[in-house]
């Protein structure tokens, strides 16, 4: 992929530009294939000039659709690489009313992000199906992708890419903020929306965001996301279309009230000392009022009870007989006090969250 932006209408511009996540990017197509992919990309068409092309050279594929496809994911992937370490960047789909309040549904592939946005996009301005770039300032970065459906029953296996415009799906205000998110979770339980802690969505939302590692205090840029949005919920559903309205509802609803948070800047380096646990250099930290988020390395991990006083106190190393000293000076003694310090510590260790004594 080349980073290089060559004006439009200059000798070697590529045909099609298209504004995917705010980043012009180059499809450097011809002929009936130029015709075909400007037609899927009609609602991101752009005069600008490309700020960086994808290479096609080795695509590998002859198919129409399977062509399409792959196009579509490169460009993705050239706009969120353009886009890293700069905004957060979902798997996720997103819809906006007319006041410019956007709903994100997040979720991995498979999950049925495109089939809840084709859905809601009849009554909510459509503003991408699988990817989302969100700023400091919650703008919504558009991302009107072809969205791949299933055309033909029969062959369910095969998806069309296809416009927003071929689908009908509404137009998106000219600018929309990030207002409510849902994580999708089909399960075909039919619970319904549940209002998630802080601590439990962010875990799971850092599995649906490509390069997040490359911000700033990753953990608490989420925490600020959902502080901003009211908190997050999860959708448990088996039918999607059958939640559609408290989905939509969901942006009217009241949102709930931040929880009190401290943050836990990472470090690259800790102390140590011999016979003692320490922790691990981490990356970022957001502690909650029984919970704790801690990213390793580009994993989230959540702590709970015993394994958040362990990690509070190893602030400095200690050995097990001072931590076992140090949670019964907060929890009261307790005869199994020794044996369960050590196997939280294990296992926090286990999960490489704790360096070993010695």
């Amino acid at each position: 992929m080349s980073s290089q932006a060559t004006p439009q209408g200059a000798p070697g511009a590529p045909e099609v530009v298209v504004d995917a996540l705010g980043v012009p990017v180059g499809i450097p197509v011809t002929g009936e294939a130029a015709v075909r992919l400007r037609r899927q990309w009609s609602r991101a068409l752009t005069d600008r000039p490309a700020a960086t092309v994808v290479d096609l050279a080795q695509l590998g594929v002859d198919d129409e659709v399977a062509h399409d496809y792959a196009v579509t994911s490169r460009v993705t992937l050239a706009a969120l690489d353009a886009t890293a370490g700069l905004r957060v960047n979902l798997h996720a789909g997103v819809v906006a009313d007319e006041a410019g309040r956007a709903l994100a549904v997040v979720g991995p592939s498979g999950s049925g992000k495109t089939t809840a946005v084709h859905r809601l996009a009849r009554r909510l301005g459509y503003l991408s199906d699988e990817t989302t770039s969100i700023d400091e300032d919650l703008v919504v970065h558009p991302h009107p992708k072809p969205l791949s459906v299933i055309t033909d029953p029969d062959t369910p296996l095969l998806k069309q890419s296809l416009s927003p415009d071929d689908l009908d799906l509404a137009q998106p205000p000219p600018t929309a903020r990030l207002h409510r998110v849902v994580l999708l979770h089909r399960d075909g339980t039919d619970r319904g929306l549940v209002p998630l802690t802080p601590s439990r969505a962010i875990a799971e939302i850092v599995a649906q965001t490509s390069s997040l590692v490359r911000l700033e205090h990753p953990v608490r840029r989420l925490a600020d996301v959902l502080d901003a949005c009211g908190g997050a919920w999860a959708l448990h559903f088996g039918d999607v279309g059958s939640w559609l309205d408290d989905l939509a509802g969901l942006l009217d609803a009241e949102g709930r009230p931040s929880p009190p948070r401290v943050h836990h800047p990472g470090v690259d380096e800790v102390a140590s000392r011999p016979g003692a646990w320490s922790r691990v250099p981490w990356r970022d930290a957001v502690e909650y009022d029984d919970e704790l988020v801690l990213m390793v390395d580009d994993r989230a991990h959540v702590l709970a009870g015993l394994g958040v006083v362990l990690w509070l106190a190893l602030d400095v190393p200690c050995t097990t007989g001072e931590l076992v000293a140090e949670v019964q000076e907060l929890w009261g003694a307790h005869p199994d006090a020794a044996s369960l310090v050590a196997d939280a510590l294990d296992l926090l260790a286990a999960e490489g969250l704790l360096r070993p004594a010695g």
